[in-house]
């Protein structure tokens, strides 16, 4: 069981925290892998979802229709930093272009938005239905559909074209993300597994199994390690590169998406960066496909 203490500006965020968006409240945890202590790092003005780190540390929080920034070494809150069109989801920095990419699930859209705080371009994906998770490492940029299940591909450079690499099941897939050796996983809510989607080829397997809601919370370190929220479980599992269980916390409320700061995520011409977080309901495991999308629906 996970003890609950402050979080105090003396405490600053260390290599390894993970950070996770309490989708039933209106704060962001921070979890220390090593003691088991969670913590409240940040209240918002809303229910948090999508968080990244940029790599100075300050961290974006997704909450409601925009972007918030949070400085943890002084523990100023900006709740203005941006403003968009739609219900915010899945979150991701990208070190190639400096620039946030956070997917607007009620517009059906991805917005980039550079660290000043201005829209970039506004990114549609032709055919999509529901856009949700989003994840970049070294160049590359992928996103999920909840609505039709599909997963697509592009280059944070040119963010206009975009590829369906694959299809795995409308209405429950959610947080992507990538490995250092180029494959692509996605988190299935349904099944409660982890699909892997290969390098190159982009066949799929189930990769990890046996979880509990796995929901827009998952992040790949450079050592292989993945970090994935369990949401019925509140709880949050750290996995080998094998998909061996090494720990899990459990006591985090209402896990949504988490990242973890640790400057080990190889950034592709951007140095090295912190994890993005394209890494999430109390209720049984037959929780019916309606709840689900009433809850991405949320205000």
């Amino acid at each position: 069981m996970l003890v609950l203490a402050p979080f105090t500006q003396a405490d600053p965020i260390v290599a390894g925290d993970i950070l996770i968006s309490n989708h039933g409240g209106s704060d962001v945890q921070l979890l220390d892998p090593t003691t088991g202590i969670v913590s409240t790092l940040v209240s918002v003005s809303g229910t948090p979802i999508g968080l990244a780190f940029d790599g100075s540390k300050n961290l974006y929080i997704n909450v409601n229709d925009g972007i918030q920034r949070y400085n943890p070494g002084t523990g100023t809150l900006d709740a203005t930093f941006f403003t968009g069109s739609g219900q915010r989801e899945g979150l991701t920095f990208d070190p190639v272009t400096q620039n946030l990419f956070s997917v607007s699930f009620g517009g059906d859209h991805i917005e980039e938005v550079d660290l000043a705080g201005n829209l970039v371009n506004t990114i549609n994906i032709p055919g999509s239905a529901d856009l949700l998770g989003i994840s970049a490492r070294g160049g590359e940029l992928v996103a999920t559909d909840y609505g039709n299940g599909n997963v697509y591909l592009s280059n944070t450079l040119t963010p206009t074209v975009w590829t369906t690499i694959a299809n795995i099941a409308g209405g429950n897939i959610y947080a992507p993300d990538i490995d250092a050796a180029g494959n692509i996983f996605v988190n299935d809510f349904a099944t409660g597994t982890v699909v892997e989607l290969a390098a190159g080829t982009f066949a799929k397997s189930t990769f990890i199994s046996g979880l509990s809601g796995p929901d827009n919370g998952l992040s790949i370190g450079d050592n292989g390690n993945f970090t994935i929220s369990q949401f019925y479980a509140n709880e949050v599992s750290l996995y080998d590169s094998s998909g061996a269980l090494i720990k899990s916390f459990s006591g985090v409320a209402n896990p949504d998406e988490l990242v973890v700061f640790a400057p080990v995520r190889s950034g592709g011409g951007g140095g090295n960066v912190p994890e993005p977080g394209t890494v999430v309901l109390l209720g049984t495991a037959l929780l019916s496909l309606g709840t689900i999308y009433r809850r991405k629906n949320r205000a």
